[in-house]
């Protein structure tokens, strides 16, 4: 059985094999001798820092790359430093990059033998990507807070405005038709006329504020039925003729997954209202398999979809695709100058929402 040095080969076919590891590796690795000056760098230091390896060896000392250990306090920074031991396996820092900047790094750091003069091996892989994903996730986190945080304001302002207010004018309402059932004289028939019908359009608007806000539909009934209550609304207010076909079968889901989609059906709902003057509008709603797919499609003016989200007026946009990220699902929308607008939205559906039959409804 050969030994790995067998398996190596020759010590120069090493060296060779060890240069071409350390010129090609994927981590930066730096030489420091016992006076802190880089002694050597490859490739990847060059390219983590910006400085070339010219400007490197030694015309830098480390600590004018280190910006610190992530366990540095700023009274006792430099205190317990990795260049003073013999060996750290494992330790974060941060590095200064030609043009300024902090570059977070994952490192190690190890002596060599006393032969080469107390010189320091480091190696260093670099974090940013990791921090990006890491900010990413606390983000989504955060937004997913603020979305569910939202939807519960909605629903206790909805129920006060519907429970308080609303029973309140209702009360008023049915005060004033008890005085205009006594008969009283002309003038206050009138006045009493006035302030019935003034309540009248103020319980109205409380109500259309409390749909808007949260419709109870969608928490009683379901998302189909309050799509369809939805529906009826936009073709009142603006004139819109809009139909829903439904294909598989018709259920419930979770209730930040009808939440999500009751919201993205709104807001395209709303954009093509608002800005598409459109005639039409055509939903499909697919319950398949293992995702549902809503597409919602008008006959409107069209838009450049990426003109419109680089300007910064797509903010309703942006809340569609979060929303839909949040379940992992994604919202496709796409349009073009007089072509319409088609927004397509896919929704998986998790193992837990594969329910029963007693969870199917028939409506």
């Amino acid at each position: 059985m050969s030994t790995w040095r067998e398996d190596l080969g020759t010590s120069h076919e090493v060296i060779t094999l060890m240069q071409s590891i350390f010129a090609h590796v994927s981590d930066a690795i730096l030489v420091i001798d016992c006076e802190g000056r880089i002694v050597k760098a490859n490739a990847a230091l060059e390219q983590m820092t910006g400085w070339t390896e010219d400007e490197l060896i030694r015309e830098k000392h480390i600590c004018e790359l280190c910006l610190g250990m992530a366990t540095c306090m700023e009274e006792t920074s430099c205190t317990d430093c990795f260049f003073k031991r013999v060996q750290m396996p494992s330790f974060e820092m941060k590095l200064r990059t030609k043009d300024g900047r902090d570059y977070p790094v994952a490192a190690s750091s190890a002596r060599l033998p006393d032969e080469s003069g107390g010189k320091l091996v480091m190696i260093l892989r670099d974090m940013s990507a990791q921090q990006r994903a890491e900010k990413e996730r606390y983000q989504h986190k955060l937004t997913h807070f603020a979305i569910q945080a939202q939807e519960e304001e909605r629903k206790r302002i909805a129920r006060e405005l519907h429970d308080g207010i609303g029973q309140a004018l209702y009360s008023i309402l049915v005060g004033l038709n008890v005085v205009r059932q006594g008969n009283p004289g002309e003038a206050v028939m009138q006045h009493v006329t006035e302030l019935v019908n003034m309540t009248s359009r103020a319980m109205e608007e409380v109500k259309r504020m409390a749909l808007e806000l949260r419709p109870s539909a969608l928490d009683d009934l379901g998302l189909l039925p309050a799509l369809r209550s939805l529906m009826k609304r936009v073709e009142k207010t603006f004139h819109i003729q809009v139909e829903l076909h439904v294909q598989g079968e018709k259920r419930r889901y979770s209730a930040p997954m009808e939440t999500a989609l009751y919201r993205i059906v709104q807001e395209a709902m709303t954009n093509t209202a608002k800005y598409a003057q459109a005639s039409q509008l055509g939903i499909m709603f697919e319950n398949r398999e293992k995702e549902v797919v809503v597409t919602i499609v008008d006959d409107g003016i069209g838009f450049e979809v990426e003109k419109t989200l680089l300007v910064g007026k797509g903010l309703g946009v942006f809340g569609m695709k979060e929303r839909a990220q949040l379940l992992g699902g994604t919202v496709d929308i796409r349009s073009a100058p007089q072509e319409g607008t088609t927004v397509i939205v896919r929704i998986p559906l998790p193992e837990e929402e594969v329910l029963d039959d007693d969870s199917r409804l028939d409506r």
